[in-house]
């Protein structure tokens, strides 16, 4: 890498946010624990995390990290099988606890499991003799469910995460969020092999109001087929920075930790031709919108 290409990834880490990191404590091996995502973050300079976990919310640990180590961590919580799957009562106590995102499920989902092999390191432990969640109803619609969290979800003003459900399930989900309220909507990582949103879908969540969040570990040795920065830059360049967050979904062991992963993006985007302007509304106006932070 170019010395002026490092120089400049390091700098624009200043006041950056990761809109997804996933820390120890966890049942997947993970390369830092909360407080040392947290500690890592501040000393380069970046302005916030927000922690995600399969398995448990987070916001209790982000609560913790915040109050040791002075820098803002936020959580949230995934609606996955050990929540209760769509379950409004783990909605609630998540936003109690100061959440800022809930994220539809993600291991739990269809369309991960039936394509898990493609993230080895996810698919150790996942439940077996399971057909996967759905968030829709037999006749295509959304499930009830969905309703009343999409309901409490605009009442808070936090943001909704699709995770990983179909395209089919995240189009007419942003549509029924705006239609209830919602402002902050994030597509997770729609690039993702398992979830297959073409270009097209990606331009069109973003017409309807949504972000797009690109993540650096789809481009690392933890995927089966990993995608060069490269490929996801040109994506981003279709629907343009101003729909597009950049973010890692680090914490796996094997990969640097998160706030290196999020400079080797930068890194990564800076060769692609994106300038510093760009980058920055990917890494910091965008992230900043969609946790509602000033």
């Amino acid at each position: 890498m170019p010395l002026n290409v490092e120089k400049l990834s390091k700098a624009l880490l200043r006041g950056a946010i990761d809109t997804h990191i996933h820390t120890a404590p966890d049942i997947y091996p993970r390369s830092v624990t909360v407080m040392e995502a947290a500690k890592n973050a501040k000393a380069v300079g970046m302005k916030a995390i927000l922690v995600k976990s399969h398995c448990t919310d987070t916001s209790d640990r982000a609560e913790l990290t915040r109050e040791i180590t002075g820098f803002p961590v936020y959580g949230g919580v995934t609606l996955n099988y050990p929540v209760g799957g769509l379950n409004i009562h783990a909605v609630r106590e998540s936003i109690r606890q100061g959440g800022k995102q809930v994220w539809m499920p993600s291991t739990s989902a269809i369309p991960f499991l039936r394509d898990a092999e493609t993230v080895p390191h996810l698919a150790k432990t996942l439940p077996l003799g399971v057909e996967g969640m759905t968030i829709l109803q037999k006749n295509g619609q959304l499930a009830p469910e969905i309703n009343p969290i999409l309901a409490l979800i605009a009442e808070q003003d936090i943001s909704l995460a699709s995770s990983h459900v179909s395209p089919t399930e995240g189009l007419l989900l942003v549509k029924a969020a705006r239609e209830a309220g919602v402002k902050r909507i994030t597509i997770t990582h729609p690039h993702a092999g398992f979830l297959g949103y073409t270009v097209d879908q990606m331009i069109e969540l973003g017409r309807l109001g949504a972000m797009l969040e690109f993540h650096y570990a789809f481009a690392t040795k933890m995927i089966r087929n990993p995608t060069p920065v490269a490929d996801l830059a040109k994506s981003i360049r279709k629907i343009g920075p101003e729909k597009c967050i950049m973010a890692t979904d680090g914490g796996q062991a094997g990969n640097p930790p998160p706030h290196e992963m999020l400079r080797l993006f930068i890194a990564g985007m800076l060769e692609a031709g994106f300038s510093e302007p760009e980058i920055q509304i990917m890494t910091i106006r965008n992230p900043a919108w969609v946790l509602n932070l000033s």
